[in-house]
């Protein structure tokens, strides 16, 4: 049985397997409302930023205790690792994925896990929305099916190929951390 924690603790959102600490929780706003907007602006998350978010996570781990702390190292371990599969494959960029390290160090193995799971429903719908919003859908559509009728001989003459649409991911990072901490009731 675990022990008890003290009073001045009590109401700070540490459960079983150490999801996350209200500390925590105010760091994970600032750096997602820091990185949201410099993503906006500048199409890019600054690796100061995302690194500060780790380290900042390992060491609110640290100072709540070996439980917290492994499950700050191990919800840095999902984040990452998730986002790194898609990196690999040219899906995400590079501060993505340290951005959602980030999240997973500050909010815990219990936290992260849900948090993926809605970052990856909302990644999607928002990549859908700004091929809707850029207005060539059916183009994108089209040259889709046409590569899914490999038994067809393709025509010499190539239909143009719609530029490829840019994701403010970290913006679908930020929405699904919120949505994980509200679902979970972390505050």
């Amino acid at each position: 049985m675990p022990p008890a924690l003290p009073p001045s603790l009590a109401r700070t959102p540490v459960t079983v397997g150490g999801a996350a600490v209200m500390p925590a929780l105010v760091v994970l706003a600032l750096m997602l409302a820091i990185a949201v907007y410099i993503e906006l602006r500048e199409n890019r998350i600054p690796n100061w930023l995302t690194l500060t978010g780790m380290t900042l996570g390992l060491l609110i781990g640290y100072w709540y205790g070996t439980g917290v702390f492994w499950s700050s190292l191990g919800g840095l371990a999902i984040g990452f690792g998730f986002l790194f599969i898609f990196y690999v494959f040219g899906g995400v960029g590079g501060g993505d994925v340290k951005l959602m390290g980030a999240a997973g160090a500050l909010m815990g193995s219990d936290l992260i896990k849900p948090a993926v799971v809605y970052t990856a429903l909302l990644g999607a719908f928002l990549a859908v929305m700004m091929v809707i919003w850029r207005k060539d859908f059916w183009l994108r559509l089209g040259a889709g099916l046409r590569k899914l009728a490999f038994w067809r001989k393709l025509k010499e003459v190539q239909a143009t190929e719609a530029a490829p649409v840019t994701v403010p991911y970290g913006v679908a990072i930020a929405a699904g951390c919120l949505l994980a901490i509200l679902v979970k009731g972390a505050i």
